[in-house]
């Protein structure tokens, strides 16, 4: 009798049989799903998402792939993910109206698995799922006698099928309840159990693969009720640890901080929910929103924290205070950008294909990651990025600095909490100083009761003032080299200085004037800069150096120190000027910048001063364009110093967003189409269909379509090893003949603090020069001569002036 094989291990040419993935796959996927209430309808995903590999076709495919190792030629050749969904509809198409929908549900996802989620209908009204579902020849050559005798005999999956349109049944009144049925929110509601089964199929499938090939079983079970009390008990150890400063400025911010802590702390009582940690930069939010969530996981049972951050900058900063005060490196996960391109069409698990089934799960107590891979994993095509989904599940989400959502995406992030919230028993703190009115758009979100954390949030702000700001822009701005020499007159006569810029180019530039100023007056004035074109270890040093000398400048106060920075600095980074100049941006990031300004009270009253540059060049960032001309309104009805305070910050955001169109607000993408739309009802689809007199389906989502068009960014951007720090000693390993399959995962994390994303037109200018190669392994490494120490990766032109 043959036994199928699901893969063989290249190295010593062992075989997994079918029988042992799907069943396997089934068991962790009904795992997955026991907490939304769909564990029959996972397992029967599970049990017959790989049927196709029930053919002599595929066995001759893995022979074929035997003999021919490293050959990639024919790999997706063969449709195994056709199979499963097939038989659904075949067996099941004359059920009941829940009937047919649950099967509909699951054959989608089974189709989906390799390719990443598949329109039902796209957004011109072609029918893809119904292609794939009528697609010639593909179950007459499965071995279905093989099948059930070995997996699921027939009355056995036929009773798992009933016990999963129940499932669908149940499900469907609990969103029914919530949205009226047919709603938008409705058919968004149904498409986001779309994704968290894919997540769940995605991730088992690759887990399931990973431990086959590596032996080795990588999953672990955490007693996270033991670790919520264990780590709370450590936080608050912390929080009474803090010194009582002597400066009586600085003795009543760390009281403020402490209220603000300890109104967190009491919250946690809170029911599951939605909730605002609305306090002034500088006022202690991470740990405030940390004793939060430890406690309300403890008290409700959560199964992991995630902390979601705008920027891969600071994660390292934040991950490492959190990490020393549990003393547990390994419940503690940074997840940001990745080592390697994660998603692809039509990749199969076998072979070379070892490196993606590594990419990081979310399966640790405690993660942290950036709000790009957040909402990746809500919203982007890719089967990697969506593997994440699911561990989303009855978790505490904490929102630092929610205020830098993007514009474009507030719709489609307020909806999907609402789902997670409703559905998933997710908790959710939204931490800011500038509180966007996500609750007061068309699409609102759903606060919980009493959604402050905090007690007398406006008294609060107005006690926390430290700083003055001045608005010194003029007509026409200023240009670089006059910025340049404020600045420096700035540092000789007030202390250090801080400038903040909106683009990276400015950034350059401005270090670049400053410190040739500074070099030929002979004054001695240390000049730094900060931009993501530096890889995280290297922005790390350069802020702890910084940290050092402003730390110590009681002990040398005649020395001057300035930093050239892009908006990086500005969310939770942990530094305090006495003088801050910040370019003209929206009120939220003026406020940011004014939480760098002496933030911890040393002294009576820092300075923070607004300019503006000439020429600046915003066209390609809309958010910023937006918000700085909002503010360049309002600074003409109101006083400068007027801008931290909540009355303001609320008119800047309600024009801020209410000046949007909604299609502006749902995601716009070309023609009449949003990316809602395609997620929800895809009212483009139905109107294509009815155009040309075809019927329409009870779902009609265009995930594929959404996945490709949606970025949280505009541009693609690809990750690159520099050689900076142990850059060139992880190069090294990842162009080895032999990569160390068992210790790529590890090398991938040690990675991440040498990489930089760079825009597609920068690698591809820097491939023209040959000073991009690609590792064996597939890591992008850059040549050491494109890496400055001051200003990190430089392009040939700007390399070769440096040179001369």
């Amino acid at each position: 009798m043959m036994a199928y094989l699901a893969r063989r291990r290249m190295e010593d040419s062992k075989g997994q049989t079918v029988p042992e993935h799907l069943l396997h796959v089934g068991e962790v996927m009904a795992g997955f799903a026991a907490g939304i209430g769909f564990s029959q309808m996972a397992r029967l995903i599970g049990l017959l998402h790989d049927l196709g590999k029930c053919t002599e076709e595929f066995a001759a495919y893995l022979d074929w792939c035997r003999a021919n190792p490293g050959d990639s030629s024919r790999r997706g050749t063969v449709d195994h993910a056709t199979a499963g969904g097939q038989l659904l509809r075949r067996r099941y198409g004359a059920h009941s109206e829940d009937g047919r929908l649950a099967a509909d549900l699951a054959s989608l996802v089974i189709f989906s698995h390799h390719a990443g989620l598949l329109n039902y209908v796209d957004k011109e009204g072609k029918a893809d799922f119904e292609r794939r579902m009528e697609k010639d020849g593909v179950l007459a050559c499965v071995d279905l006698a093989y099948y059930h005798r070995e997996v699921i005999e027939e009355a056995a999956l036929d009773r798992l099928f009933e016990e999963a349109v129940g499932e669908f049944s149940a499900l469907d009144k609990r969103i029914g309840r919530c949205f009226p049925v047919e709603s938008e929110m409705y058919y968004f509601s149904w498409g986001m159990v779309h994704k968290l089964l894919f997540s769940m199929l995605v991730d088992a499938d690759r887990l399931d693969s990973a431990e086959f090939e590596l032996d080795a079983r990588l999953s672990r079970q955490w007693q996270t009720e033991k670790l919520w009390e264990e780590f709370s008990v450590r936080l608050e150890e912390k929080v009474e640890g803090f010194p009582v400063p002597e400066e009586e400025m600085a003795r009543k911010v760390a009281g403020l901080r402490r209220q603000i802590s300890d109104d967190c702390l009491r919250a946690a009582q809170k029911p599951p929910g939605v909730y605002r940690l609305s306090v002034p930069t500088g006022g202690g939010k991470t740990l405030a929103a940390m004793r939060f969530a430890l406690r309300h996981a403890e008290l409700h049972g959560k199964k992991r924290i995630v902390v979601v951050i705008p920027y891969t900058s600071i994660i390292e900063q934040n991950a490492k205070e959190i990490r020393d005060v549990f003393d547990r490196d390994e419940a503690v996960l940074e997840h940001h950008s990745a080592v390697l391109a994660e998603d692809g069409e039509g990749g199969e698990c076998e072979g070379a294909d070892w490196r993606r089934l590594l990419t990081e799960r979310w399966d640790a107590p405690v993660i942290f990651t950036t709000q790009v891979q957040f909402l990746n994993a809500l919203f982007a095509g890719g089967a990697g990025s969506m593997r994440r989904l699911h561990a989303l599940e009855d978790s505490v989400l904490i929102f630092d600095e929610i205020q830098t959502l993007p514009v474009r995406c507030t719709h489609l992030f307020n909806a999907a909490m609402n789902f997670l919230q409703g559905f998933c028993r997710v908790t959710a703190v939204l931490c800011t100083a500038t509180q966007p009115p996500l609750e007061a758009l068309d699409c609102s979100l759903a606060l919980g009761v009493q959604a402050e954390l905090t007690r007398d949030a406006p008294a609060v702000f107005e006690e926390f003032r430290r700083v003055r700001i001045e608005d010194c822009c003029r007509d026409g701005g200023v240009s670089v080299d006059e910025l340049a020499a404020d600045i420096l007159q700035s540092a000789e006569e007030r202390g250090d200085v801080l400038a903040i810029v909106n683009l990276t180019r400015q950034a350059r530039e401005l270090y670049q004037a400053v410190s040739a100023l500074a070099w030929s007056s002979g004054r001695g004035v240390r000049v730094v800069h900060l931009s993501t074109k530096m890889c995280p270890a290297h922005r790390r040093r350069v802020l702890d150096g910084v940290r050092r000398e402003l730390e110590h400048r009681r002990e040398k106060p005649e020395e001057r120190l300035i930093c050239i920075s892009t908006q990086l600095i500005e969310a939770g980074v942990d530094v305090s000027f006495p003088v801050v100049y910040r370019a003209l941006a929206g009120f939220s990031s003026i406020a940011q910048a004014a939480g760098r300004c002496n933030r911890h009270g040393g002294a009576r009253q820092g300075l923070v001063r607004i300019v503006e540059l000439a020429s600046e060049g915003l066209l390609h960032l809309e958010d910023i364009r937006e918000g700085k001309k909002i503010a360049r309104i309002l600074l003409h009805k109101h006083e400068a110093d007027d801008i931290l305070s909540p009355e303001v910050m609320k008119e800047y955001f309600l024009k801020f967003y209410l000046g949007r169109t909604p299609k502006e607000l749902r995601y716009s993408l070309e023609k009449r189409y949003t990316l809602f739309d395609l997620l929800s009802g895809n009212c483009a689809g139905q109107q294509a269909r009815w155009e040309k007199g075809e019927p329409d389906f009870w779902f009609m989502q265009a995930f594929g379509d959404a996945g490709r068009a949606f970025a949280v960014i505009d541009s693609y951007t690809e990750s690159v090893l520099v050689p900076y720090g142990e850059g060139n000693e992880l190069a090294a390993a990842f162009d080895g003949r032999a990569v160390d399959r068992k210790r790529f995962r590890a090398s991938m994390r040690r990675a991440q603090p040498y990489m930089v994303n760079l825009f597609r037109h920068e690698l591809e200018t820097l491939e023209s020069q040959g000073a991009v190669r690609q590792t064996q392994s597939g890591v992008f490494v850059l040549c050491e001569m494109y890496y400055r120490e001051d200003l990190g990766v430089q392009l040939e032109q700007e390399t070769m002036d440096y040179m001369i």
